[in-house]
């Protein structure tokens, strides 16, 4: 039993511990605070869908516009300074909004706070694939994933029993806080010198155009893209109705909707702990493509079910395939692509999920009002369900799943 609570080799590489450590308590304050938000705006607008649909929208604006700066600076600048700014910068809003509560102001603390986070996180994957050897990367993206898996389980959970009991934002502030603080003292323990020929000498737009350039050429990652695409159009119409659908539909309470949340975190845990398990007998792109055709499926019957125990073992299952989803495009992506195009293909593949994600926002706010919620989301499930079957046949699909790429070498620094 000691053996399988072991501590994984992978994490014995200070380097990688101090990113993990950083990342992981970062992110426990961010699902904790995001899940709190919504209530809170949820509260205050006197349970209008609208405003969730508006605060969903404007956080992936500007997470997509971080996002689509993140991959060229993440390539011209240090990517530990780049990540320790981007905590620093963060801080300020969090002060601003403890004393500033009204509506207008959480989303616009928060879509400023999404836009350093687009920054953010292209640099940190990448940063990733410099400080762990090859034959560890699985292992470092299984542990990310499913760290992140965990986090979904806990923070929403935290979050909507802290704010159920306390009726306040507040405790919640200073938690996520601390967790930037903390962030940036670990960031800054990490021994890293930049690759000079990382450092780019074009700019930011030419950078952002090479991008684009380079997944054009590569039609197995363009099929992960378009896929995350029409996953993210989906998650963006549920995620701001999913409040509304535990209490209107289900008849549950706020706090239900954390145990969902739960559910769903556990099932991320297992997915992507057996994300490289699978892969042995599934290479390459074939995990990928098949989770998300299930994941269609899932969705329609989430929305469909009327028990809450069920409805608790689907989101398990769709946890499941998500993370496993994701666990194996990281592990392809660190596999195939190359030191120089990393954090360009990490920053489209978050734009790819997050630019759709705004567009379901948008249609909330737009007609959240109109149309009941079970409407709003059969219509986001028949559309998840034809983009992603339709296109089955199509070149870009066929070779997900046939494809054998090259793999890549770096310069590892541990």
């Amino acid at each position: 039993m000691s053996s399988f609570f072991k501590t994984p080799p992978v994490l014995k590489l200070p380097n990688f511990r101090n990113l993990y450590l950083a990342g992981a308590t970062s992110e426990l304050g961010s699902f904790v605070t995001e899940t709190v938000l919504m209530l809170f705006v949820f509260k205050l607008s006197n349970q209008d869908k609208s405003y969730l649909g508006i605060l969903r929208a404007t956080f992936l604006v500007c997470l997509t516009l971080g996002g689509i700066l993140g991959g060229p600076i993440g390539n011209s600048f240090n990517r530990k300074k780049v990540l320790m700014i981007c905590d620093l910068a963060r801080i300020p809003l969090l002060i601003l909004l403890f004393f500033i509560q009204s509506i207008p102001m959480v989303i616009a603390c928060d879509a400023i706070i999404a836009f350093f986070t687009g920054i953010f996180r292209p640099s940190r994957h990448a940063l990733l694939n410099e400080i762990v050897p090859k034959e560890k990367i699985k292992k470092a993206n299984g542990i990310f994933g499913s760290t992140n898996a965990i986090l979904h389980l806990v923070g929403p959970l935290l979050g909507a029993t802290i704010f159920g009991l306390l009726n306040s934002i507040d405790l919640v502030l200073v938690i996520d806080f601390l967790t930037y603080l903390f962030g940036i003292f670990l960031l800054s323990r990490i021994k890293y010198i930049p690759q000079k020929k990382l450092i780019s000498e074009g700019n930011i737009l030419t950078e952002t155009f090479a991008g684009f350039g380079y997944l054009l050429k590569r039609k197995d990652l363009l099929a992960i893209n378009l896929n995350g695409f029409c996953a993210g159009l989906a998650i963006g119409i549920l995620i701001p109705l999913l409040v509304p659908f535990t209490i209107e539909v289900l008849g549950k309470t706020d706090r239900h909707y954390g145990i969902l949340m739960t559910f769903f975190g556990l099932g991320g845990i297992i997915g992507s702990w057996s994300a490289e398990f699978v892969s042995k007998y599934l290479p390459h792109g074939k995990v990928p493509l098949l989770s998300i055709f299930f994941e269609t499926i899932v969705f329609i019957l989430f929305i469909y079910n009327r028990y809450f125990l069920l409805s608790c073992l689907i989101l398990f299952f769709w946890g499941y395939l998500v993370f496993v989803r994701i666990t194996t495009q990281m592990n392809f992506i660190s596999d195939t692509v190359e030191t120089s195009k990393l954090t360009h293909v990490y920053a489209l593949l978050e734009m790819s999920f997050i630019i759709p994600n705004i567009s379901g926002g948008i249609l909330i706010a737009v007609l959240g009002n109109n149309f009941k919620t079970m409407e709003l989301l059969t219509g986001a499930a028949i559309i998840f369900f034809i983009s992603i079957t339709a296109r089955l046949p199509f070149k870009h699909m066929r070779l997900l799943w046939n494809v054998e790429p090259t793999g890549v070498n770096r310069d590892i620094q541990i």
